[in-house]
């Protein structure tokens, strides 16, 4: 039985987006290529992967049992290729990124002047990519927003800040031109989230409560999407309160919430032995978010 790393790559591609027209635009490949490598992987395997039909894609019990031993060994041909074009002699960082702040602007400014000879990377994840990303070897480390504690125990979850929240609306909301907000207010309206239901449904009760009377609408995979729906009056999001200075829009307000929990930020890293220049990193961004919260 031959395997190959670019077969393991295209099944941790699927495995991640449940889809093999979005896994293939990742990989660079035609939807039809992907699938051939897929069957091909199967067949050496002798199982089957995935579930496939015309709407949905679902990982089967044996692709769940892969998923660590695949992790795994493409981790280690990266890191194999790293070493044999010299690139372990100067170190990089790819850190992930849910929603970026002012607090995390500084950290990599700071970390670029403090840690010159490391190639800092910053990969845009969104609402849905960070755990996957992170458990893939995508990226060294992601700073994650939640709402109370974190939400994935397989990883170390460091505590960078906190922040109140607002609510993002369009300009034209009934809502805009108040000086705040509580969300006993926010009955009847339309919250847009993040398309995945389970995610958006843990998120809505942390935030808003089980109890409100709001419509959940997932369907958003990053900020950017939730910016351009409220600002076209499909919905309204409640985000932290840096939002308003790190992504100001025309026609979007962002309104204190006055009574909404904070959010969290963490700086999620696999469990283990870190490198020199990770455990720096984290070391910098503590310091940094102790003393510039956002």
């Amino acid at each position: 039985m031959d395997l190959t790393v670019h077969q393991l790559r295209c099944f941790l591609a699927v495995a991640r987006e449940l889809h093999f027209g979005r896994a293939a635009e990742l990989l660079r490949l035609s939807p039809s290529a992907l699938s051939e490598q897929i069957t091909t992987l199967e067949r050496r395997l002798s199982r089957t992967l995935f579930r496939r039909s015309s709407r949905t894609v679902e990982l089967t019990d044996h692709a769940l049992e892969l998923l660590p031993l695949a992790r795994r060994a493409v981790a280690a041909m990266d890191e194999v290729l790293e070493w044999g074009s010299g690139e372990a002699a100067e170190p990089r960082l790819r850190i992930g990124l849910m929603v970026s702040s002012p607090t995390f602007q500084t950290i990599m400014t700071t970390a670029g002047e403090r840690m010159p000879r490391v190639r800092l990377r910053i990969r845009q994840l969104g609402f849905l990519g960070c755990y996957e990303a992170l458990a893939d070897g995508d990226v060294d480390c992601a700073f994650v927003v939640e709402i109370g504690q974190p939400s994935s125990p397989e990883f170390d979850a460091v505590p960078m800040w906190d922040e109140g929240s607002v609510l993002v609306v369009s300009e034209q909301h009934r809502l805009a031109e108040r000086d705040s907000v509580r969300l006993a207010e926010l009955a009847g309206e339309t919250v847009v989230s993040a398309e995945d239901e389970t995610v958006a449904a843990r998120w809505f009760s942390s935030v808003v409560g089980e109890d409100r009377d709001c419509r959940l609408r997932p369907v958003a995979r990053n900020f950017e999407e939730v910016l351009e729906l409220c600002g076209a009056r499909q919905g309204v999001n409640i985000a932290g309160v840096s939002a308003a200075r790190t992504y100001p829009r025309p026609g979007v307000r962002f309104v204190p919430v006055v009574d909404a929990p904070p959010a969290s930020t963490y700086l999620y890293l696999r469990r283990g032995h870190h490198p020199t220049a990770l455990r720096q990193f984290t070391h910098l961004a503590e310091e940094i978010a102790g003393s510039h919260p956002s």
